[in-house]
């Protein structure tokens, strides 16, 4: 095939077609000087109408509008493949354009009442400029259905990866409104299926990086996402995604596990608080949490293996968290394993927002690795059942408070403190660890059996009790 043409101002695109499946439009980049809204949006529906191939950007500016009355510039279509040169290609929202509060797309795929599937973007350079802008919110590659007649359609097989996504309120995502009747609309094949979004670097969003909504069978890996408002997102009934091996550096939260989510693996991320965060934060590395909709909604079956969760950049040291807003009516957070983490930070087992409207239960903790504390609160202020701590290296000097019931903590090891059994804690099962100073016990039916006690490397183990 030929090169990609110079770039000149102006200039419209160039068709090569091999064959029918192979059908290629070639776009030179016009520069800064023109604006390049129509020249894509051209491209795009010529490969559209061929019922799909690649868009290909020459290297250069691709300088787009914000165009008034509507809510995105250029709409990606089902089947296209929009791909550029690397970081060379670059689209962006002039940075000139008025602020609006309304939420713009530049680049959307698919609209609001029709979907697009089969879509991939890749190796090209977006800038929102949404910081630059001042207002509203500018997102990146995005997918939203909020029209009553796209919500029994769906977006399938979207990909977005090698990219450098920057200064967008939201980089990649599948969203929708947050709807009431969600729990009894979510379907078996769900509104987006089979996104994937990796090998990127964003910097810079104002929301989540990237965010999947009723999403069945998704995949967020690899990607390089710093200095944003949140790292990663599951919402509204996701479910069979993965969320392995990013780095998150996150201005509020990290990993986002919300709202209906289940059947959800994070695996081998590593995540902590940009270093000049607010000490005042709270900052958690994940957080499991609800949305400000009346619900009473269910987050389960979660398995987290293999990441490093860092915060000693806040007051807080908050690494897991739990949280349930006030306008919930409810949640239960059950079946959550984590496994082989590194939790430099406190865990809290616990909701001071909503603790009430919260139950944590079937929750196993094994074969960590946390230099901070595993806090619990009494089953009167938040209703935890059936946790499992076993298995793992605590580094914190001092006490482990144990303040919940029907909790077991099976062979661990405290390598520079112990375990205390507060008074009104009911039912525990303390075994098999060991510690370097007796295990304290003011609960009620406590079971404490062949714990050991170590008071330093050299001496011989003697038995707590």
């Amino acid at each position: 095939m030929a090169d990609v043409a110079s770039a000149q101002p102006g200039a419209g695109p160039e068709v090569h077609e091999t064959n029918a499946s192979d059908f290629e439009v070639r776009v030179s980049a016009p520069g800064a000087a023109v604006v390049a809204d129509t020249i894509l949006q051209e491209a795009i529906d010529k490969v559209a109408a061929k019922g799909g191939g690649v868009v290909l950007l020459g290297a250069g500016d691709f300088k787009l509008s914000r165009r008034a009355g509507m809510y995105e510039t250029v709409v990606l279509k089902s089947g296209v493949t929009l791909r550029g040169q690397g970081h060379a290609t670059h689209l962006y929202l002039d940075p000139a354009t008025l602020p609006q509060a309304a939420r713009y797309y530049p680049v959307r795929i698919g609209t609001e009442t029709t979907p697009a599937s089969n879509v991939v973007v890749e190796h090209l350079r977006y800038t929102g400029n949404n910081a630059r802008i001042g207002g509203g919110s500018i997102m990146g590659f995005n997918a939203r259905l909020g029209s009553v007649e796209a919500r029994l359609m769906t977006s399938e097989n979207v990909t977005v990866r090698h990219c450098w996504i920057l200064d967008a309120q939201q980089a990649v995502g599948c969203t929708k409104e947050g709807i009431l009747e969600y729990p009894s609309k979510v379907r078996q094949d769900a509104q987006f299926k089979n996104w994937q979004v990796h090998h990127n670097f964003i910097d810079t969003c104002g929301n989540k990086a990237v965010e999947f909504a009723e999403c069945n069978g998704g995949l967020i890996a690899d990607n390089h996402i710093v200095n944003v408002k949140a790292g990663p997102q599951v919402i509204f009934g996701s479910r069979n995604v993965q969320i392995r091996d990013n780095v998150v550096l996150f201005t509020d939260t990290g990993i986002n596990i919300t709202e209906g989510s289940h059947h959800i693996r994070v695996s081998g991320n590593h995540v902590e608080p940009v270093a000049d965060i607010n000490a005042g934060a709270l900052g958690p590395c994940l957080i499991f949490r609800t949305e400000p909709q009346p619900l009473n909604g269910t987050i389960s079956d979660v398995v987290v293996t293999g990441n490093v969760f860092r915060n000693q950049a806040t007051r807080a040291k908050c690494v897991v968290r739990f949280q349930t807003r006030p306008e919930a009516l409810a949640c239960t957070y059950r079946g959550v394993t984590f496994t082989g983490n590194v939790f430099d930070g406190d865990v809290h087992f616990f909701d001071d927002r909503s603790p009430s409207k919260t139950t944590i239960r079937d929750i196993i903790f094994a074969d960590n690795v946390c230099e901070g504390d595993v806090i619990s609160v009494p089953n009167v202020k938040m209703m935890s059942q059936h946790v499992m701590v076993r298995g793992n290296m605590l580094c914190k000097a001092g006490e482990y408070v144990l303040n919940a019931d029907q909790w077991v903590w099976s062979g661990n090891t405290l390598t520079a403190g112990t375990i205390r059994v507060a008074s009104g804690a009911r039912a525990n099962m303390l075994r098999d660890n060991v510690t370097v100073a007796p295990i304290g016990d003011e609960g009620v039916s406590t079971i404490v059996k062949d714990n050991l006690v170590s008071t330093s490397p050299v001496e011989s183990a003697k038995p707590s009790r």
